[in-house]
């Protein structure tokens, strides 16, 4: 099983409005609400190829039980700690019609320090029942900035792997504590390594560096090329077919899905990440945040290529 950490649960609302603008009444041509947090979309797309997911975090209020009962009605599990507010909504609007995607999101109440003691409390309990943990997203407020950082060497220390997705002052202390695996997308892996990053070599050397450094593998997420992963000295590009853009909303949560299944299964890194690659290439051709089919994945993956980068 894999546990999806998501501190910062949301109702993710996708509004498609044609030919948007500002200062004037919008009409939407379709309303899509779910449960949302970078976590509840990892587990949506583990549950759709195969996998067996569980999300948890803090909810709270009426839309808190909308996230928890939207989870459970598409068989994904959930083990919220509650909090005495309700939880946030985030808005984006899309415009087939345009280059862009707007969105608007919540940062959310700050986390009484009794539910926080209360999570990691439940998380040192039960974290050596699965196989793996996803850290997803950002911290809301109240949330200590070193949370990621307990939860990795909680999980750490019964021998569970984790992977790290978030930005900021939480991946910067999540660092610390060596996660197994992290996945920055560009911005943010030139911003963790301090220096611009312009070419896939670029990227590749400095990703292998880091991964001698630290012994963790990264994934590094470029939008629609696809990925680079590197493990040690070896470094690799993966590249999907070239799709029709719908939405890109939960991509890189669906390559995060589809990378983690891949290793569990015993793949090698660039084959599990090809599946990642997969996975958010078809997100990116749906609607609505993991929202993928399967089929569509599986006719995806076909297409995927994946190759190594020398070093230069």
């Amino acid at each position: 099983m894999l546990l999806c950490v998501n501190p910062n649960a949301a109702i993710d609302k996708t509004v498609v409005v044609p030919g948007f603008h500002l200062n004037d009444i919008q009409r939407p041509e379709s309303v899509r609400m779910s449960p949302g947090g970078k976590g509840c979309n990892v587990a949506r797309a583990f549950k759709t190829l195969g996998g067996e997911p569980v999300v948890t975090g803090w909810i709270g209020g009426h839309a808190g039980a909308f996230i928890e009962e939207g989870l459970k009605a598409e068989g994904i599990g959930t083990a919220f700690v509650r909090v005495p507010f309700e939880s946030r909504t985030c808005l984006s609007i899309v415009d087939p019609d345009g280059p862009g995607l707007t969105e608007l999101y919540e940062r959310g109440e700050p986390i009484p320090a009794d539910a926080v003691g209360a999570f990691i409390d439940w998380f040192e309990a039960h974290v050596a029942e699965y196989a793996a943990v996803s850290f997803s997203g950002s911290l809301p407020p109240g949330a200590p900035a070193d949370l990621y950082a307990q939860l990795i060497q909680l999980a750490r220390a019964r021998g569970v792997m984790t992977l790290l997705d978030s930005s900021g002052p939480g991946l910067a202390a999540g660092l610390a504590a060596g996660p197994d695996l992290i996945k920055p997308n560009a911005h943010e892996f030139e911003e963790l390594m301090g220096r611009p990053l312009p070419t896939p070599t670029e990227v590749a050397q400095a990703a292998r560096d880091w991964s001698i450094t630290t012994g963790g593998s990264v994934v590094v997420s470029l939008g629609e090329s696809g990925a680079l992963a590197a493990q040690g000295d070896q470094a690799w590009q993966v590249i999907p077919p070239t799709i029709k853009l719908v939405s890109a909303v939960g991509s890189g949560d669906s390559l995060v899905a589809g990378t983690l299944l891949g290793i569990l299964q015993g793949r090698a890194l660039p084959d599990a990440v090809a599946i990642g690659v997969a996975a958010g290439a078809a997100n990116a051709m749906s609607l609505g945040a993991a929202a993928f089919a399967k089929e569509q994945f599986e006719r995806v993956l076909a297409g995927v290529r994946v190759g190594p980068i020398r070093p230069a």
